[in-house]
């Protein structure tokens, strides 16, 4: 539960309350787990998980449960990708342990040899008699590992021989130092072979400055109930403390880790310089090296500086020296540097290698074969411990296609690039020079883009261009997350970037260092990276552009190119407080950058470049006529139905674009005016796909400013009609889209939006209105339970305008009777088609309920308020107030789980994906379903979902839910308003008889 509990202590945000109940779910299912109500553990761990998918410990610890109830197939699905994802030697013994029970040997045996080749040897009775069983089915003459006190342990029945690096040592003392220990009997490999010897002796972890000392965070991953023997000594040479980590008793920042924290005190370190903190395999920390004196010999200059400026006696002569971290705003203004254009000048690609052969070469192959002639590559290894990579880079270097430098050891990414960066720059002819990450592919054209955009000013300092993983130059979802193209969908991306971008550059505050282009001039008056501050990296780049900004130069983006950036680098769990770290650093030097930043961010200059690129691609995917769905952004029963219309429109052969809200508070539009319910401080973005995925999230508009644009993009794609599904979150101008176009609508409904703001008719006491006419009573209501559609607009005059706007509509598509009914009653001139959303005639049998003589209830779903919160919550107080034999589970969640769960008598799953749903509500064993809406439903895919799990559903006599109920008798229809107890009653009475036809059609 490492993920979740500092969110759980927040404020409580959306995230921190799911949080508090993954953490509360986890412990309940742990408790039971050590008590032995296996039973029990697994509904609150499966709970825990559904709170907190990402959390590898509740998954571990959930496959270790299923496990102990003997799902063991169940158990490898869990504990398989938990391993995989978290290196955890726990994980690795329970996946085999899992595959071994489900007979699955292959899969056991790549456990194991996983656990003993990267992973000291586990104190569990359970490995030992697992490995021999395994090798011998394997048909491997045994099986080795390497204990935690260096030595190897091995069963073997035939002699062994150790190789180390391909020398022979003895197999019965410690093992040397090296990379690759193989032990093998008559030369066949026993199972665990070959040992790695750096994974098996890795160090992890973290440190920091804390008051002029230490703190920081070290562990073995391949042994994590060692303590780490550090090394702290001085770039000197002057000092050297060994400390022990120890201090268990902190929280892990990744699942299944087992950090152990060190702390120390400025007494016990000298009193200034750069201090490397390292593992016992000699290398550093992330962090370090640092200078834990820093802020205090800063404190001393700033004070010496104004000291000397203002001499109480006789001036001095030499002047103080500069504040190490002298701090200037990051938006001071300066006067624009000058430098001369040349645009032919030559250019030298500068990339800093570590690991990850396969990334490495396979970028130094597309800068090779994309570089213009003339331009060199300099190739900066720093230390990798893969000797693959090294070898490879020896011969590339040896057919001169790169200038190599090696490092001794490993010095980080800024000394790293610094290197490169200094040989660049003695090359002759004066390059420019292009700093890339070795994670990254190059298309065609991409430094000439680059050069032609830093040569066009003189004041241009760096470029760089679109990537998919670049913070603010991120494409298409500037969040990031974006997959990146394989090589012949960058070529593709970066020629259409070529065509609709071409010489375009859009300022921004920094670059971005996965592939930063540097003017020669502008880095000779910078100068190089700080090394004393940002040790592994993470925000050099960003401290490097900011003093390069205050000398005058500009840094900007060039979405006329774009590099691919596969992001194959991590320091594991460090990487978080690093960057923690270094961002608290760069505002430290620069004040207001991370405001500077935001400020871009919330401007988003390079949108119109975004949207150009996303409209190329929307264009050339064009085909045939399409058909255009406008749909609100809430998910739930609408995104279904819109989804699959989605599918049916392209068995049809139309092509599906769909329009949703992205509503952006206090953003004023040029051309946005009040009128027609539009709040003029709200300008409503709508945002086109290609389908129902976000496949384009540029092409977005704010309506009603840029309609000619988004009519242009639609009317190219040759629009057939318009699907009108909901208007949530939109401009209510959107409406008259088809109107526009010129096409047919077609209105879908949904719910009651059309007549009522609320949208489904339940007021403030949270019961059904009765639909009133638009009088004093739906005002009122408004008034005090507020809007659910966020427009301004009295009812009257809401039910006009829907009047005027369904008269036109081609055709009215409801999914039920009921709601065809109802909707007939306020706009009579309509005549609904009606169109179930399910074939309730196709359901498979029921299933009888268990026998048990606790009846339990199964409600499915979102339950919040309309969907009968209040009567579950009610009718399980009364269950246990009466100690009826009722007990309830909901399928789902509930905006306040902790009251229902508190009542003894409820069981919350938890959030489901729609594809587990079925199975879910069987894995209940519930005796019947229950279903407490309290507003007129138009269709409720739970009804139909209960059914296809097996069960029989009670619902109130109201909406689709009775209609169907009815239609179908699969299920009971209870009286709408009846009290918690009657409801009790009623749903014990067709529990017990269940079987009895009499009590289907409906329970008095």
């Amino acid at each position: 539960m490492n993920e979740v509990q500092g969110a759980a202590l927040a404020l409580p945000t959306r995230a921190g309350i799911l949080a508090r109940q993954a953490r509360d779910a986890f412990d309940r299912g742990q408790a039971a787990l050590a008590g032995g109500d296996v039973a029990d553990a697994l509904r609150w761990l499966d709970r825990a998980r559904r709170f907190a998918p990402e959390d590898d410990t509740v998954g571990f610890t959930l496959g270790i449960a299923r496990l102990a109830q003997g799902d063991a197939a169940a158990a490898l699905a869990l504990l398989d990708g938990v391993a995989r994802r978290t290196d955890a030697r726990e994980a690795w013994l329970a996946s085999a342990v899992a595959a071994w029970r489900t007979g699955c040997t292959e899969r056991a045996a790549a456990a194991l040899r996983t656990l003993l080749s990267r992973h000291s040897l586990a104190n569990d009775p359970t490995l030992a008699p697992l490995a021999e069983a395994v090798a011998a089915a394997e048909g491997a003459p045994g099986w080795c590992g390497l204990r935690e006190d260096g030595c190897l342990a091995m069963a073997s029945a035939a002699p062994v021989t150790a190789l180390l690096d391909g020398r022979e040592v003895s197999a019965a003392r410690p093992v040397p130092a090296g990379r690759r220990l193989e032990v093998t009997a008559g030369a066949r490999p026993l199972l665990g072979s070959p040992l790695d010897l750096v994974a098996l002796r890795r160090t992890e972890g973290f440190v920091a400055a804390l008051a002029g000392g230490l703190e920081g965070w070290a562990w073995h991953p391949a042994s994590p109930d060692m303590p780490p023997r550090l090394t702290i000594r001085a770039a000197s040479g002057r000092f050297r403390l060994d400390i022990l980590a120890e201090d268990a008793a902190m929280t892990a920042a990744r699942s299944l880790a087992r950090p152990r924290r060190f702390v120390v005190p400025a007494a016990s370190l000298p009193g200034a310089g750069l201090l490397h903190v390292c593992g016992p395999d000699g290398r550093d920390l992330a962090g370090s090296p640092l200078d834990p004196s820093l802020e205090s010999r800063n404190a001393v200059s700033a004070a010496r500086a104004v000291a000397a400026a203002f001499p109480v006696g006789p001036v001095r002569a030499k002047a103080p020296p500069v504040p190490p971290l002298l701090a200037v705003p990051a938006d001071a203004w300066a006067r624009p540097a000058a430098a001369p254009c040349a645009p032919r000048r030559r250019v030298a690609v500068v990339v800093p290698v570590y690991g990850n052969t396969g990334l490495t070469l396979a970028c130094l192959d597309a800068v090779l074969a994309t570089a213009p002639t003339g331009t060199r590559v300099v190739v900066v290894d720093d230390a990798t411990p893969e000797p693959e990579l090294a070898q490879a880079l020896d011969a590339l270097a040896r057919r001169r296609r790169i200038r190599l430098l090696r490092h001794a050891r490993n010095r980080g990414f800024p000394a790293a690039a610094n290197a490169g960066l200094r040989a660049a720059r003695a090359l002759p002819g004066d390059p420019d020079v292009v700093l890339l990450n070795s994670d990254t592919l190059t298309p065609p054209g991409w430094i000439e883009a680059l050069r032609a955009a830093v040569q066009a000013e003189p004041d241009i300092g760096t470029a760089t261009p679109l990537s998919n993983d670049a913070t603010i130059l991120s494409y298409p979802l500037v969040a990031g997350g974006n997959p990146a193209p394989d090589a012949a969908g960058l070529r593709r991306l970066a020629a259409l970037a070529a065509r609709v971008n071409a010489g375009i550059t859009v300022e921004i505050p920094t670059a971005v260092g996965f592939c930063m282009y540097i003017r020669r001039e502008c880095l000779d008056a910078t100068g190089l990276f700080r090394e004393d501050l940002f040790a592994q990296g993470y925000g050099e780049e960003n401290d490097f552009c900011l003093r390069a900004r205050h000398l005058g130069w500009r840094h900007v983006a060039v979405p006329g190119t774009f590099v691919a950036h596969l992001g194959g680098a991590s320091f594991g769990a460090a990487r978080s407080p690093l960057i923690v770290r270094n961002n608290a650093i760069l505002e430290r030097l620069h004040p207001g950058y991370r405001a500077l930043v935001a400020a871009h961010q919330r401007a988003d200059p390079l949108l119109p470049a975004r949207r150009r690129l996303d409209a190329a691609g929307f264009a050339a995917s064009r085909h045939g006529a399409a058909a255009i769905l406008i749909t609100h952004d809430s998910g739930g029963g609408v995104e279904r139905a819109v989804r699959a219309r989605c599918a049916a429109l392209r068995e049809e052969g139309l092509r599906p674009l769909v329009l949703r809200p992205v509503r952006t508070e206090g953003m004023r539009t040029e051309g946005m005016r009040t009128g027609d319910g539009a709040d003029p401080d709200r300008a409503s973005l709508c945002v086109v796909s290609d389908g129902p995925e976000p496949t384009t999230p540029n092409l977005r508009f704010a309506l009603p400013a840029e309609w000619p644009a988004l009519l242009r993009l639609l009317r190219a794609a040759r629009p057939a009609v318009v699907e009108l599904h909901h208007l949530l979150g939109h401009d209510p101008s959107l409406a008259g889209l088809a109107e526009r176009l010129g096409v047919p609508c077609d209105v879908h409904v949904h719910d009651y939006a059309w007549l009522c703001p609320r949208i489904t008719l339940v007021g403030p006491t949270g019961h059904y209105c009765g639909e009133p006419e638009a009088d004093p009573t739906c005002e009122a209501c408004i008034a005090d339970a507020g809007t659910a559609t966020g427009e301004a607009i009295a009812v009257a005059a809401l039910r006009r305008r829907s009047a005027a706007r369904l008269g036109t509509a081609r055709r009215v598509i409801v999914p039920s009777a009921d709601a065809a009914a109802r909707l007939r009653r306020h706009f009579p001139a309509v005549l609904p088609l009606i169109r179930p959303l399910d074939d309730d005639a196709a359901l498979p049998p029921r299933r009888p309920g268990p026998a048990t003589p606790v009846r339990r209830v199964c409600v499915v779903g979102g339950i919040g308020p309309e969907k009968g919160y209040d009567v579950l919550l009610a009718c399980a107080r009364d269950a246990a107030g009466r100690r009826l034999p009722l007990e309830f589970v909901l399928v789902g969640h509930s905006p306040d789980d902790a009251r229902l769960l508190a009542t003894g008598r409820v069981f919350v799953t938890g959030p489901y994906e729609p594809d587990e749903v079925v199975a879910q509500i069987r894995a209940q064993d519930a005796h019947l379903g229950f279903l407490p809406s309290v507003w007129p439903e138009t269709w409720c895919y739970t009804l139909g979902e209960a059914w296809r799990a097996g069960l029989d559903v009670a619902v109130f006599d109201i909406g689709a839910q009775s209609e169907r109920v009815r239609r179908t008798g699969r299920g009971w229809v209870l009286p709408f308003g009846l009290l918690p107890a009657a409801v009790n009653n009623a749903l014990l009475a067709v529990a017990i008889h269940s079987g009895h036809e009499c009590l289907r059609a409906s329970v008095a």
